[in-house]
């Protein structure tokens, strides 16, 4: 199953705006689960950071966006 989603932090002086596509399988007795998040965007204050936060952000932010995805994924898109 798949779905699209955007993981937002809003503070005082900017708006940082993740947008990925969650993958995920619920697994079954022969297949465990598996699961993959694809970064499709990254925004502040609606300019393109995507390369910045692949170079600066990405080991600080991702495990937000991975469980923001897990907790949402069954919503609609």
């Amino acid at each position: 199953m798949k779905s699209n989603g955007v993981y937002s932090i809003e503070e005082d002086h900017y708006v940082l705006d993740v947008y990925y596509e969650y993958y995920w399988e619920n697994g079954d007795y022969y297949q465990p689960p598996e699961c993959s998040l694809e970064i499709e965007k990254v925004e502040l204050n609606g300019n393109d950071i995507t390369g910045f936060y692949y170079d600066f952000l990405y080991d600080e932010i991702n495990h937000k966006v991975v469980e923001h995805a897990e907790e949402n994924k069954d919503e609609e898109n």
